[in-house]
């Protein structure tokens, strides 16, 4: 697609052939970029002493476990302030159920993956993925999807969208990118079919993409009755004449420090709302590379491999003095420098999900997670 060709200005840096199978940066639309430690098992403690049985005995007593409650929670709430907020957010997402039991099948032509929530859906969830990404990418490796890829901020959406009721549909586009055409009228009859064989033709359907994704769902809004429409990373496209009547309402969530996409979403917020269309404007911003941030943010990823990573990003001056990443994460020859270190073979199982993880903390054109329940109230609050 002309639009999402012209966007990126960034030189991706050559891979050195010691780095194996390099695959494409995920939303990434021009070239292509794209840790599991071992732990040791604690030794069985000593029997406890006759003291300590004694004492043990007189910590049972209602008012000693009380005590015990409210030192906790001070201790809880202690730590709480302590630690960065990116962590916060990081160790919320990974204490969060993934979804586990998604059903692929082809659905008017096109592969698709979609799961139900446990609870009677409230909702549906559209999702394009953007410029050669694919629905794997929002469902962990499961025996029901053995092809899933899990990339952590897509997953991160699946399961809270499934935890708060949504059913959630992701169709392949047929080519790297959407096209404009009829593949919108294929993506509207594979939502409506898919609803009515899944009993879940009565109620509201919402789509969200990013990047070539927010493009086709800002084209798709335009085509069928929806109750919102969510553009990620993305400013949409529209008519010259403007919104046609009826445009649900819209959300543009976008990093800002993509200057020119940041740009066009101002224009068409102003094009919007003079067409009697409600829109809300959501920001993310970049993070700092903390020690832990990788492992806090991709679960199964070992808290000291993230910590090792970090210290190669900080050794060759990846990050600044505040740990903020000084180029984006896909000019960053990170894998170099981690193959150079030795430690590769850890790495390269994760290479995906860190690569999109480096991409957030810079804070430019990646899928983010971190708005997600601001956005699902957002959500919410439009379904009819």
């Amino acid at each position: 697609m002309a639009t999402e060709t012209r966007r990126r200005d960034l030189t991706p840096p050559r891979v050195m052939s010691l780095v194996p199978n390099s695959s494409p940066s995920p939303l990434y639309p021009a070239s292509q970029i794209q840790m599991s430690g071992t732990t040791r098992r604690p030794g069985k403690p000593p029997p406890p002493s006759h003291a300590a049985k004694r004492l043990a005995l007189r910590l049972t007593t209602p008012l000693a476990s009380l005590a015990l409650l409210l030192c906790a929670a001070a201790g809880v709430l202690l730590y709480s302030k302590t630690i960065p907020a990116s962590q916060i957010v990081g160790r919320s997402k990974e204490s969060s159920t993934a979804p586990s039991s998604p059903t692929v099948e082809s659905i008017e032509g096109a592969r698709a993956i979609w799961e139900l929530p446990a609870a009677p859906a409230r909702g549906v969830l559209f999702v394009a993925h953007g410029c050669r990404c694919r629905p794997e990418n929002f469902w962990p490796p499961s025996q029901r999807c053995p092809g899933c890829v899990g990339l952590p901020e897509d997953v991160a959406i699946t399961a809270r969208a499934l935890r708060r009721r949504f059913a959630v549909l992701a169709v392949a586009s047929a080519g790297d990118c959407w096209s404009l055409g009829k593949e919108v009228g294929a993506a509207k009859r594979a939502i409506q079919s898919w609803t009515a064989k899944n009993g879940l033709g009565g109620l509201p359907v919402v789509a969200l993409g990013a990047s070539s994704g927010g493009y086709f769902v800002s084209r798709l809004a335009a085509k069928m009755s929806l109750a919102a429409v969510v553009m990620m990373i993305s400013e949409g496209v529209f008519d010259p004449a403007g919104a046609p009547p009826g445009y649900p309402p819209s959300l543009f969530l976008h990093m800002p420090k993509d200057y020119k996409t940041a740009a066009l979403v101002g224009r068409n917020v102003k094009m919007l709302r003079s067409n009697g269309v409600e829109v809300r404007e959501l920001q993310s911003l970049e993070l700092p590379l903390t020690p832990t941030l990788l492992s806090d943010r991709i679960p199964g990823l070992d808290h000291g491999l993230s910590e090792r990573i970090w210290k190669v990003f900080s050794e060759e001056g990846f990050v600044d003095e505040r740990g903020y990443m000084r180029k984006d994460g896909r000019a960053t020859p990170w894998k170099n420098a981690v193959v150079k270190r030795g430690f590769w073979e850890e790495v390269s199982q994760w290479a995906k999900h860190i690569q999109e993880e480096l991409n957030l903390a810079y804070g430019y054109h990646e899928m983010t997670s971190l708005q997600n329940d601001e956005m699902l109230n957002w959500i919410e609050e439009h379904l009819k």
